[in-house]
């Protein structure tokens, strides 16, 4: 069995522009809940069975918590989809805070805890530029978090994101070592190959859809693919990912968070 989680990461494109004003780079309510609509919009395309990370950082800690958001996610999770925690602790092309024990486990914390006050059901986690590290595991077993988000197999980032020689299908990590399979209660669900769908060509998706669809034969597949909520302000990229979710489509199955945590949870009794 094949399965894809459409995950979108709750980012505006203000936020990654250094050179801006620190105003500059705060999220703008009406554009990005605009942005949001096209959103759910294009996921009605799978059944509206996508994840959106709800970010939180130093420029928009509750901006996302606002009530005409919290309306919304309320009707994602309603009609099929999934709310997660994306906390994007890192300044910017200058630094990343992912280290730092304390922030992390406070932040996300409170994210978490924010969302299921206001009457919502996040299982699952992102870092921002997929920043992760062990000592987040027990942080988000702590919190209910039992779903992460942030592997692209290979991918490095010194003192933020360290993937390399990861498994690339889903996996149970390991408390001393996020990369590899262990005993923990978090599963790892990593980017399927080239499904960084705002970055990869059509062809490169057809590709590697067939290609999975091959390995589900012999075992059962979990991964995701991703895009930004910024994507959603070019016509071209709104066309370039409704066509990549209909090749995928065609050879898997969308499902939300609840679904793959039942699953690998199903698969390990």
């Amino acid at each position: 069995m094949l399965n894809f989680v459409f995950t979108i990461d709750g980012d505006w494109g203000e936020y990654f522009c250094p050179n801006l004003s620190e105003e500059q780079r705060k999220p703008k309510k009406d554009v990005v809940l605009d942005l949001v609509k096209r959103e759910i919009a294009l996921a009605k395309t799978i059944d509206n069975k996508f994840l959106h990370f709800v970010h939180s950082s130093d420029r928009a800690r509750d901006f996302f918590l606002e009530p005409e958001f919290i309306s919304i996610w309320k009707d994602v999770e309603k009609n099929g989809g999934s709310i997660g925690v994306h906390c994007h602790e890192d300044d910017p092309e200058k630094a990343s805070f992912t280290e730092d024990e304390a922030r992390m486990k406070r932040e996300i914390g409170a994210l978490t805890g924010k969302l299921r006050k206001s009457g919502l059901h996040p299982i699952a986690y992102r870092g921002g530029y997929l920043a992760f590290n062990a000592k987040l595991i027990p942080i988000l077993e702590n919190n209910n978090l039992y779903l992460d988000f942030s592997c692209e197999p290979d991918r490095y980032i010194s003192g933020a994101a360290d993937w390399r020689d990861s498994p690339d299908n889903v996996y149970r990590m390991g408390w001393d070592d996020h990369r590899r399979v262990g005993e923990s209660k978090v599963y790892e669900v990593p980017l399927g190959w080239g499904m960084y769908l705002e970055l990869t060509s059509l062809w490169h998706t057809f590709q590697s859809a067939r290609r999975w669809r091959a390995r589900a034969e012999n075992e059962e597949v979990i991964v995701s693919v991703l895009a930004h909520t910024y994507d959603f302000s070019s016509w071209w990229m709104r066309i370039k990912l409704r066509l990549a979710l209909t090749i995928l489509k065609r050879y898997g199955t969308f499902i939300n968070a609840d679904e793959v945590y039942a699953l690998v949870t199903g698969a390990s009794e």
